[in-house]
């Protein structure tokens, strides 16, 4: 099955740093042993898009659901001093250049034959962290990371399809 037809999830993240998108790749390639990059595209600091993958591809955005996602990552996220602390960094450029890769991926779903309107959720990294209590949500508790630093689900659920609205991946 080709990938549109499998895609579920368009998954935001952070880099959890401030270097190049050279350095982010070499870290994948070198550090990590990756053959496939970590994202679809990142956003630099100065709204920068950087295709590093076709959307057809697979990627390394979250393990156990790449055939699933496609990946959209901005270059931030932690305090400049301490990159421990997840903060949300977004420039405006990077805001808006967000923005348009969503509506980019879902055209790009669209034209491959994908009803857009049924089943595509746009959620952070960090909710596919596990529901410990069942309640529905993911506690700050309950987070394995904090990627992307902000409540992604919440603030593109304009772009996830009705019925998948706020729902956790999984």
């Amino acid at each position: 099955m080709p990938k549109p037809s499998k895609v579920k999830y368009i998954v935001i993240h952070c880099s959890a740093g401030y270097g190049s998108v050279e350095s982010i790749q070499n870290f994948w390639k070198n550090k990590l042993g990756w053959r496939s990059p970590g994202y679809h595209r990142i956003v630099d600091l100065d709204g920068n898009i950087h295709e590093l993958a076709d959307y057809e591809d697979y990627t390394n955005g979250v393990k156990s659901f790449n055939s699933e996602s496609i990946h959209i990552s901005y270059i931030g996220g932690v305090d400049k001093n301490d990159y421990t602390k997840a903060v949300d960094t977004r420039t405006h450029e990077q805001k808006m250049k967000i923005q348009h890769l969503i509506s980019d991926v879902l055209l790009w779903l669209e034209d491959n034959g994908v009803d857009i309107n049924s089943g595509i959720s746009v959620v952070g990294h960090r909710d596919f962290s596990p529901d410990q209590n069942g309640d529905g949500k993911i506690a700050d508790w309950e987070r394995i990371k904090e990627c992307p630093s902000f409540d992604a689900m919440h603030e593109y659920r304009d772009y996830t399809s009705a019925d998948k609205r706020l729902q956790l991946p999984g």
